[in-house]
């Protein structure tokens, strides 16, 4: 029998664009056989943490929230392909191919203000319960429009008050972003212009600051995205050596693992100064992987990106989750970087297999 569950109240809804306009509008290319095969306008890397400030009875969220409408837009300014969108390719000539590209036009991410009908200590035993759909509760998504996806989202931002005390931040990104968001400074340089503004603030409100009456009057259920219900639990591997950055060097790790028989898709960053893109390629069940070169140099390691807990201030971190939807199929998100400061090889990988 399935457990009912409270449903999240969304209060407030904004579009938090970069304070200042983006002069070179950079943009990043997409190459995939078949973008509706590969999901990718569904897949989502979820992250959400939960805080609690002394002495709070239910109202910091709504300022944490009302801070953030400021310090996302001066934290997109450095990172505005957070803020843009996903587009079909033009044609320039006739040998040009159709695909998919991510511009940084500067229409913003969505801010999410919501309420929970539960205090925090009942809603952690609820994920104890069922985790998938008590904590698609915290995040927000809609997915992408597969026919035009000029105006949908790529980032989305859920700041979840509880009752008696307690907030979350949930963030939902594309997987075609998920690379900026981890392998860059976003995150560390979000907390400190959030945490800056909150301490320096004259007024006990901030400038954005939702009144309870206004959260009263337009509040809507929540509904939770199927890409943020189908959810794969990622784990990190580094290989320092492999030049390949092709999914042989996954082929140990899914040796003993019975959801390894589904479709997988590599999603991997393809670096070169202003033609960074991002490269999907899809691998069936049955398909023979060649040799690869990185031997025995694979190494899991622990961190998984998640949110710094800087970002609420001086509030007491209560806990983390990371988990990417998978669309019940595998992905594997591949990244090559530099290891040491030398010219050698790292393929980071992040790996989300289905689950059973």
């Amino acid at each position: 029998m399935e457990t009912t569950l409270k449903k999240s109240m969304i209060a407030g809804l904004q579009t938090v664009p970069p304070v200042e306009v983006t002069k070179h509008r950079r943009v990043r290319s997409i190459s995939v056989g078949d973008p509706l095969g590969s999901g990718i306008f569904q897949r989502t890397l979820n992250i959400v943490t939960y805080y609690k400030h002394a002495g709070d009875c239910g109202d910091r969220g709504w300022l944490v929230a009302g801070w953030m409408r400021e310090s996302l837009g001066r934290s997109l300014t450095e990172h505005p392909m957070i803020a843009g969108r996903l587009r079909w390719r033009r044609k320039t000539t006739t040998a040009d191919e159709d695909g998919l590209e991510v511009v940084a036009n500067d229409c913003g991410v969505r801010l999410v203000e919501a309420r929970f009908p539960a205090s925090l200590p009942e809603f952690f035993e609820m994920v104890k319960r069922d985790k998938s759909r008590a904590e698609a509760e915290t995040v927000f998504w809609t997915d992408i429009d597969e026919v035009d996806p000029r105006f949908s989202p790529l980032f989305y931002v859920q700041v979840t008050s509880f009752e008696s005390g307690g907030y979350s931040i949930g963030i939902s990104c594309s997987i075609l972003l998920a690379d900026i968001l981890l392998e860059t400074d976003f995150l560390t340089k979000w907390a400190q212009i959030q945490s800056s503004l909150a301490h320096s603030q004259t007024t006990l409100n901030p400038l954005f600051y939702l009144p309870s009456n206004k959260r009263i009057n337009f509040l809507t259920e929540l509904s939770s995205s199927a890409s943020v219900l189908d959810r794969g639990d990622p784990f990190n591997f580094l290989c320092k050596t492999c030049s390949k950055m092709s999914l042989v060097c996954m082929k140990k790790t899914f040796a003993n693992r019975e959801t390894a028989r589904a479709n997988v898709f590599l999603f991997v960053k393809q670096q070169g100064g202003d033609e960074n893109g991002t490269k999907v390629e899809i691998h069936t069940r049955d398909e023979a992987f060649s040799d690869c070169d990185c031997g025995d140099d694979l190494e899991e390691v622990r961190d998984v990106g998640v949110l710094d807990v800087n970002l609420a201030f001086d509030d007491k971190f209560e806990g983390s989750s990371c988990w990417i939807g998978s669309i019940s199929n595998g992905l594997v998100f591949g990244v090559p970087s530099t290891f040491g400061g030398d010219t050698k090889s790292l393929a980071k990988f992040i790996v989300a297999l289905p689950e059973e």
